[in-house]
């Protein structure tokens, strides 16, 4: 069950960091960089788990 917790938080991750290439250098980057650390977080937590 944490393996398959882990793949979406990777696939949803891997989603924002492609949307964020289209928003760099505009306000919403810094919000879809946020997501995107706070999945690496979550990543982190449940591979320790």
């Amino acid at each position: 069950m944490p393996d398959n917790r882990i793949n979406l938080a990777i696939t949803k991750r891997d989603e924002l960091l492609e949307k964020l290439e289209k928003v760099r250098g505009t306000p919403r980057e810094e919000e879809f960089q946020l997501q995107i650390d706070k999945l690496n977080d979550l990543i982190k937590h449940l591979e320790n788990e």
